[in-house]
C-alpha cells in the first residue's frame, strides 16, 4: 500500500507549524527533506507508520494515528475494489460483513469484529497483538473504516480508542465529527442499528458479487501457505473480550469444517485444538501482563468469571502465577 496527497498534505501541515521536528522525524525513519515540496508524493505505509510512531513521542499527541488515519487511503490493487463492494452493497449491514470477510487482503494481521449493543452496532478494530505497536494499526483501521461509513454521509456516534492521554476521561470530537474516548479496554466505534439496515437506493447485487470473487481469489490465494494453526489463531483473535464464546464447533464453522475434520487434521500436525487455544490465551495473557493490566482486567477479557480461576489457569501453564511473572519480566 501507498499514501497518497490527503496524508502527504496532512504532514504537510504539520511541517509547517513544526518544521525543525518533522524534519528530524524525516531524518530518523528516512524521508527525504525535498519531498515536502511535492504535492503528490506517494510513499510506502510502513515508512508513513514509522513516521506516525515517532511523532506521536515528539508531539505527544495520543490521537495522531487517529487524524494521519483519517487522511490515508487503501489504493492499489484491491483498495477500490473495497470501496466499490462498500458502496453498491445492499446496506451498511452486508458491506461491513464484506469487509470483515476482505480486508486482510489489504491489512494484514487487522480485523474487524461486529456485535449488536441495543440500538447500536458497535465495530471493533484487533490487531494481532504479536506484531510492533498493535494500537496503532487498529487505530488505522478503524480510521479506515470510519472513512467509509462517514462516505456514505452516516453519523458515527462514538469512537472509543486504546491510547492514553496525560488527561483522564477525556472526551473531544474526533475528526469524524463524533465524540472520542480514550485509554479505554478497545478500539471501536458506534453506528445506530437503523442506519445499519437502511437500504441503500444505489445498491448492485450483481456488481458486489462479482467483486467479491476477485476479493475472494486474492484472500485465498494470500492463505494458501498460512498452516492450520495460524488460521486458527486468526479466527481466534476476532474475539477480543468474548474468548469464554471460543469452542470448536464455532472455530469449525468458520473454517468450513466438520468438527471431527478439523481435529483429524490437527491430529496430523501433533496438535490439539485446546492446546492452540491455551496457547493463544497465553500469549495475551503474557502481553497483557506486560502492558501492565490488573489480574482482574487480564481474567475477565479472557471469558474467566473469576480473577482466581484465571490465576490457577496461568499458574498451571507457566509455573508463575500472574504477579511473580510480571515481576520477573521487570
Amino acid at each position: 500500500m501507498n499514501t497518497y496527497s490527503g496524508v502527504w498534505r496532512c504532514i504537510q501541515r504539520l511541517h509547517q507549524i513544526y518544521p525543525f521536528e518533522v524534519k528530524a522525524i524525516f531524518q530518523r525513519v528516512g524521508i527525504e527533506n525535498n519531498l515536502l515540496s511535492n504535492q503528490n508524493v506517494s510513499i510506502p505505509v510502513k515508512i508513513l507508520l514509522d513516521f506516525i510512531i515517532d511523532a506521536q513521542s515528539a508531539f505527544k499527541d495520543e490521537l495522531i494515528s487517529i487524524n494521519f488515519g483519517r487522511m490515508a487511503q487503501i489504493r492499489p490493487n484491491y483498495g477500490e475494489a473495497f470501496g466499490l463492494v462498500f458502496v453498491y452493497s445492499k446496506n451498511l449491514e452486508e458491506g461491513l460483513k464484506m469487509l470483515q470477510s476482505f480486508i486482510h487482503t489489504e491489512l494484514e494481521d487487522i480485523n474487524f469484529l461486529i456485535s449488536e449493543e441495543k440500538n447500536l452496532i458497535k465495530i471493533q478494530s484487533v490487531a494481532n497483538p504479536n506484531i510492533k505497536h498493535p494500537s496503532i494499526y487498529e487505530n488505522l483501521g478503524l480510521s479506515i473504516l470510519a472513512s467509509f461509513i462517514r462516505s456514505k454521509r452516516f453519523q458515527i456516534k462514538q469512537i472509543n480508542t486504546k491510547t492514553v492521554t496525560h488527561t483522564k476521561g477525556l472526551n473531544e470530537k474526533s475528526v469524524f465529527n463524533c465524540p472520542i474516548n480514550t485509554s479505554c479496554e478497545e478500539t471501536s466505534l458506534l453506528i445506530s442499528k437503523k442506519n445499519y439496515l437502511k437500504k441503500n437506493s444505489i445498491a448492485n447485487p450483481n456488481l458486489v458479487k462479482y467483486l467479491s470473487t476477485i476479493l475472494e481469489a486474492k484472500s485465498q490465494k494470500m492463505t494458501l501457505n498460512i498452516s492450520l494453526t495460524e488460521k486458527i489463531e486468526r479466527l481466534m483473535n476476532n474475539y477480543e473480550n468474548h474468548f469464554n464464546l471460543i469452542n470448536i464447533q464455532e472455530i469449525s464453522n468458520h473454517l468450513g469444517l466438520s468438527t471431527n475434520s478439523l481435529r483429524n487434521q490437527l491430529s496430523k500436525e501433533n496438535k490439539t485444538f485446546r492446546e492452540i487455544f491455551n496457547k493463544f490465551k497465553l500469549k495475551k495473557a503474557e502481553h497483557m501482563i506486560k502492558d501492565g493490566f490488573s489480574v482482574k482486567a487480564i481474567s475477565y477479557h479472557l471469558g474467566y468469571s473469576e480473577p482466581s480461576s484465571f490465576v490457577r489457569w496461568f499458574t498451571s501453564q507457566t509455573q508463575f502465577t500472574p504477579t511473580s511473572f510480571r515481576v520477573n519480566e521487570n
